[in-house]
C-alpha cells in the first residue's frame, strides 16, 4: 500500500495516511523527560518544577474521572498551541521511515515539534526528523530534506487534524483507561499550574494489551491544567528487560492561545 511513497507530489498525503497508522497503532503521545515506571508504580508525592509542594492523593483514592475524561475536547477548544513530541517503539517509527527521503533509522526516537491553530481557521507547521509540512489557506506545503523549496497541494485531510495533540491524547487515553489513573498531585508543568495523573498497575496492564509490545516495565503520566482542563503533557514509556525503550509516546504542550501562534504559508513554493 505504500508503492506511491516516492512519488515526491504525494508527500503530504503520504505523511497523513502514515502518521494515521501509526497513531492509531501506538494509541497515545506525549515528551517531557521519561517518568520511571515500574509495572506496578508507587502513587507517591512527586517532586514540582519550581520547588513546590504537590498535592498527593493515596492510591486509587482520586481516579482520572473527569480531568482525563474532558481534556480532549478542552485542547480542541482552544484558539491555538505549540507542541513537541517524541515516539519510539518499532511499529510507530517503522511507519515514519516509509516516508521519501526519510532517515529514520531503527527504533527511534522520533521527534516532532510545530504549532497548531485550531480558530479562527484551522493551521498546522509541524517539523518531523527533516520533513517540514505546513497546512493553511486549504493547501498543504510540503518540503523534504529541509531545503526550504516547498511543494504546494490542496489539503484533502487536514493536518491539524491528523496531527493535533488532542486526538494523540483521545487515542491513548481510551475510556476504559480513565478510571484507571490516580491523580497523584498538583504542579506546575510547562508553566501552568496542573493535576498529575499516574496510571495504577491495571491501566498500565491494559496499556501493553492495547498496544500488544512486550515489555517488562510500562509507565503512564498524564498533567491537565488545573484552568482549562487541557493537556500539558503526556508520558507513555514501556522498557525492554535490558532497560531499552520499546515503546514511547510524549508530548509537551505550551504556549496556548498565545498571539504569537501564527501558522503561514511559505513563500519559497517550487512545485504544486
Amino acid at each position: 500500500m505504500f508503492r506511491f511513497v516516492q512519488a515526491r507530489s504525494r508527500g503530504p498525503f503520504v505523511l497523513l495516511v502514515v502518521m494515521a497508522m501509526a497513531l492509531s497503532a501506538c494509541s497515545g503521545s506525549s515528551s517531557t523527560a521519561a517518568p520511571g515506571g515500574s509495572s506496578s508504580p508507587q502513587l507517591s508525592p512527586v517532586a514540582t518544577e519550581n520547588g513546590g509542594s504537590p498535592v498527593a492523593t493515596s492510591n486509587g483514592s482520586n481516579a482520572g474521572g473527569a480531568g482525563l475524561g474532558g481534556a480532549a475536547n478542552a485542547l480542541a477548544g482552544v484558539n491555538s498551541y505549540k507542541f513537541s513530541m517524541t515516539l519510539a517503539g518499532s511499529t510507530v517509527v517503522s511507519n515514519l521511515a516509509m516516508l521519501p527521503g526519510s532517515s529514520i533509522e531503527g527504533n527511534g526516537p522520533v521527534t516532532l515539534n510545530g504549532t497548531i491553530e485550531l480558530k479562527p481557521d484551522k493551521g498546522a507547521d509541524i517539523n518531523v526528523e527533516g520533513f517540514h509540512l505546513i497546512e493553511t489557506g486549504g493547501y498543504d506545503y510540503f518540503d523534504t530534506g529541509g531545503g526550504g523549496g516547498f511543494l504546494k497541494i490542496q489539503s484533502s485531510t487536514s493536518l491539524a487534524d491528523s496531527f493535533s495533540p488532542a486526538q494523540m491524547f483521545s487515542g491513548a487515553i481510551a475510556p476504559s483507561l480513565i478510571s484507571g489513573f490516580d491523580l497523584v498531585g498538583t504542579e506546575i508543568k510547562n508553566g501552568v499550574s496542573a493535576d498529575h495523573y499516574q496510571a495504577s498497575s491495571s491501566a498500565l496492564a491494559e496499556l501493553g494489551s492495547i498496544t500488544g509490545v512486550a515489555a517488562t516495565t510500562w509507565a503512564a503520566d498524564v498533567w491537565i491544567a488545573a484552568d482549562g482542563g487541557y493537556p500539558v503533557s503526556m508520558a507513555i514509556v514501556a522498557n525492554a528487560s535490558d532497560n531499552s525503550v520499546v515503546y514511547e509516546v510524549q508530548f509537551d504542550i505550551t504556549n496556548v492561545n498565545d498571539a504569537a501562534n501564527k501558522v503561514t504559508a511559505p513563500t519559497n513554493v517550487t512545485g504544486e
